[in-house]
């Protein structure tokens, strides 16, 4: 499989500093940071076991959710959560608007400047904000063209 530099960077970024935290990289783990770094598409818990275990056949559902956990409190990736299908992960922790297609679920990110800034919220408030989370609900391309609405 080739990976790109980014998906390259992206999990020298993650082992980089799992390794600085003292975390052991058991091979359940480095398959679940090395399928987060090469997906861009924002997974389920779900989609990630079953991709996982192309590479860790008897990994479980509960050490997915272990890692993925993990990785949520240590700030490096971000878990989205819905109300009406399973939470995702996110592999981009910078600031951006995530595009959510209502018919087929996919998520995109959108990198364009986000409609406020967390010190433009400090300054006008006085509230600190220490993360945020920007999302657009519409159709993507694929379903827009198919007339799927």
């Amino acid at each position: 499989m080739r990976h790109s530099t980014g998906q390259k960077d992206r999990e020298s970024r993650l082992l980089r500093q799992l390794r600085e935290k003292g975390y052991k990289l058991t091979s359940q783990r480095l398959a679940i940071i090395h399928l987060l770094a090469g997906d861009t598409s924002h997974p389920s818990a779900s989609d990630v076991l079953k991709r996982a275990r192309k590479r860790v056949p008897k990994i479980s559902m509960s050490t997915v959710y272990y890692a993925l956990d993990m990785l949520k409190r240590e700030g490096l990736i971000r878990e989205l959560e819905f109300y009406e299908k399973e939470n995702r992960y996110d592999i981009n922790i910078s600031d951006h608007i995530n595009l959510v297609c209502r018919k087929c679920g996919k998520i995109e990110d959108f990198m364009g400047e986000v409609p406020l800034s967390p010190t433009e919220v400090e300054g006008k408030t006085g509230f600190r904000p220490e993360g945020m989370r920007f999302e657009f609900y519409g159709y993507c391309r694929a379903c827009k063209n198919r007339g799927k609405r």
